[in-house]
């Protein structure tokens, strides 16, 4: 199989330096494997989507498109092929590589080269993907804030976490900042506003409708995938082909009960506290309680608004490839 190397340009020198000489490595050793690899390295804003498109219309689905970038450079490549036949394969190349902690869970044994030099025994298996649709105060649909996602969505603290840490290592873009800034954010984040005012209704696998009891909660995330936020783990229990979202959402809590569950949250051990809800949802809707005021969410790494936000599991709808632990 030929291999489409997706290469985030705006990644940082070092990774991408480590990506070169990964590739002049195959190229000594492996000249066939070079051979059926072709680089393209994205030139501006929504490239990769492109170069995804032009290879499953090329290709028809005798190729991988291979991600080398982070969790935003995934996501907008798997929004292209969502029902496509071209298999998506993942390479860690970005800040949290919190989607590759789904699908690669011994990614930290792994170099770069071992990814490049295992293309060949990449398993291909469908997965769910979760649509989020967003609309505003007058129910109109708002397609720039509406996506597939693979990985997770969110709406409350994480997000506002999520930006705060987005521009920390922008102000500062080391290898530590990248490693450290989400979990520094959340620290700082718990002392500020908590409250975020949204219902939520939710459609669980059994088809029993649910909704929240209250109009006042920290944070609700919508899984496909388990981390998110440089490897904080709402949903230590989600699959990626259930046909279901497990839905994690954290009640208002005080500063002294936030600051308790926050390392419980970071390693999966929130399920089952008190002030936790955990749900398994086929769809949803969350809704802002106050008209004048969007909620602001985030999706695979992406922010996102919109009055009333509606989500529904796309089921077996993207092709990834998995390396064998």
């Amino acid at each position: 199989m030929r291999y489409i190397l997706i290469i985030n340009s705006r990644n940082n020198t070092t990774n991408l330096k480590m990506l070169e000489d990964a590739i002049q490595r195959v190229s000594k050793d492996h000249p066939d494997l070079r051979s059926r690899m072709e680089l393209r390295y994205t030139e501006y804003p929504g490239h990769a989507a492109n170069v995804a498109l032009e290879a499953d219309e090329k290709y028809e689905g005798s190729v991988a498109v291979v991600s080398c970038g982070g969790d935003g450079t995934i996501h907008e490549i798997a929004n292209t092929l969502a029902f496509r036949r071209t298999p998506l394969i993942t390479v860690p190349f970005g800040t949290g590589n919190d989607f590759i902690k789904t699908v690669n869970p011994s990614w930290k044994k792994w170099k770069i080269d071992d990814y490049l030099l295992n293309l060949d025994n990449v398993v291909c298996k469908p997965i769910d993907l979760i649509k989020v649709d967003s609309f505003d105060l007058m129910g109109n649909f708002i397609p720039g804030w509406s996506a597939y996602i693979n990985n997770i969505a969110s709406i409350g603290l994480d997000t506002i976490v999520q930006a705060d840490a987005k521009a920390m290592v922008a102000a500062k873009d080391t290898r530590f900042t990248r490693k450290t800034a989400y979990a520094r954010s959340a620290v700082t984040d718990l002392f500020g506003n908590r409250a975020n005012k949204f219902t939520y209704e939710l459609e669980l696998e059994s088809g029993e409708t649910i909704t929240g009891d209250t109009d006042t909660y920290t944070l609700i995330s919508i899984c496909n995938g388990r981390y998110y936020g440089s490897g904080f783990m709402p949903a230590p229990d989600a699959r990626l082909d259930d046909g279901l979202a497990d839905v994690c959402v954290v009640d208002c809590v005080s500063t002294v009960r936030a600051t308790d569950l926050i390392m419980k949250y970071r390693f999966g051990k929130h399920v089952g506290k008190e002030g936790i809800h955990m749900y398994k949802a086929t769809s949803g809707v969350i809704t802002s309680c106050d008209p004048s005021l969007q909620l602001f969410g985030n999706y695979d790494g992406e922010d996102f608004f919109g009055n009333r936000i509606r989500f529904e599991v796309a089921s077996k709808a993207l092709n990834v490839g998995f390396f064998e632990a």
